[in-house]
């Protein structure tokens, strides 16, 4: 899991210097297209996280209920992924609530719970 979370750290670093080089005319567009690119981000996890934790939670009562038709061994492994999926909708759902004002806080934005929208100045 820490290998998965370093992956993801590095590419949405790399995309955001990446997004920094494709300007040509100093630093006041490269600051824009940071903006651009935090906003995007913002707007992305304010968006998908809470449908994702969502279908988690679905996700995980459909393989609970399932495995319980199978042996004690797969009534196990069931119950483990459910509980997996449970804890991965959690944290989905926080990300959801604290990533969004994360974000605005380095950019000198806006977001208020529910709008689903990030505002940058």
């Amino acid at each position: 899991m820490n290998k998965f979370l370093g992956l993801l750290a590095i590419f949405a670093l790399t995309g955001m210097v990446f997004a920094q080089q494709g300007s040509t005319s100093g630093a006041t567009s490269a600051t824009t297209s940071l903006r651009t690119v935090l906003q995007t981000i913002c707007n992305l996890s304010a968006g998908l996280l809470a449908p994702i934790a969502f279908v988690l939670i679905v996700l995980a009562g459909v393989v609970y209920a399932g495995s319980q038709f199978f042996g004690a061994e797969a009534r196990a492994n069931g119950t483990k992924w459910a509980m997996t999926m449970i804890t991965g909708a959690v944290v989905a759902f926080l990300l959801w609530i604290i990533a969004p004002m994360i974000i605005t806080a380095f950019a000198g934005g806006s977001y208020s719970i529910g709008s689903g929208s990030c505002t940058f100045t």
